[in-house]
């Protein structure tokens, strides 16, 4: 995502998203043909942060006590992070349509390498400091953490299995749904319904039973 600073509406109220980029190497002229290189260590890479600001505060005091209230309370902090991730990939999908380029895609949690709550003054935060921050434990990768998906990998690489297009799809509307783009997971949820009919496959029932699921859950009629 392209460094800088973003100003960010939700109804009234009003955010910033900063995103700045570190320790990135020198650009390299870009060439026509391949070169040889030697082994060597793994070079450089760099780094985005991104620093997502909530509501103003009157100071330091009632800076400590909702960093104890985000970081003490789950629920809070759940709701916080969610937030927080929602905007960047609110950008994100703007980059990509503008980009023309569909291998932009979200972010989660699960990959940042560290995610910090945190208070500052607007120019500490601007720079990427604060005046009290605490580093959160690293979250859950929700069901990666509960099962073993080696099998399905080699058997979907040695041809014993396929992904089918309906997983996707309902994967993606997912995805859209929990960031508030109810038109793209209706339509999402509408073409998963489709590849199902024109492309059955074995697990065909298997995969109505957990489309049904998702529309239920998120309040989409197979109609829609």
């Amino acid at each position: 995502m392209p460094e800088g600073r973003y100003l960010v509406r939700e109804g009234d109220a009003e955010r910033v998203l900063i995103v700045q980029e570190l320790d990135a190497p020198p650009p390299r002229r870009r060439r026509r043909r391949a070169r040889p290189v030697e082994p060597a260590e793994p070079e450089q890479v760099p780094v985005t942060r991104v620093t997502v600001t909530g509501v103003a505060l009157e100071g330091p005091a009632e800076g400590s006590a909702w960093l104890r209230e985000a970081t003490g309370n789950r629920e809070r902090g759940t709701e916080e992070l969610r937030a927080a991730t929602r905007i960047v990939n609110r950008a994100l999908s703007a980059l990509r349509a503008e980009a023309r380029d569909p291998l932009v895609q979200e972010v989660g949690a699960t990959q940042a390498l560290a995610i910090r709550f945190g208070h500052g003054s607007g120019d500490e935060l601007a720079e990427g400091r604060w005046t009290e921050a605490r580093e959160l434990a690293p979250p859950r990768r929700g069901r990666l953490d509960d099962v073993e998906p080696q099998s399905r990998v080699a058997a979907v690489l040695a041809g014993r299995d396929e992904v089918h297009p309906a997983e996707t799809l309902m994967l993606r509307a997912r995805l859209d749904a929990q960031h508030g783009r109810d038109a793209e997971a209706r339509h999402g949820l509408r073409a998963a319904r489709e590849a199902l009919e024109e492309e059955p496959g074995p697990r065909r029932d298997e995969l109505l039973k957990e489309l049904a699921a998702i529309e239920k859950k998120l309040g989409y009629a197979a109609s829609q």
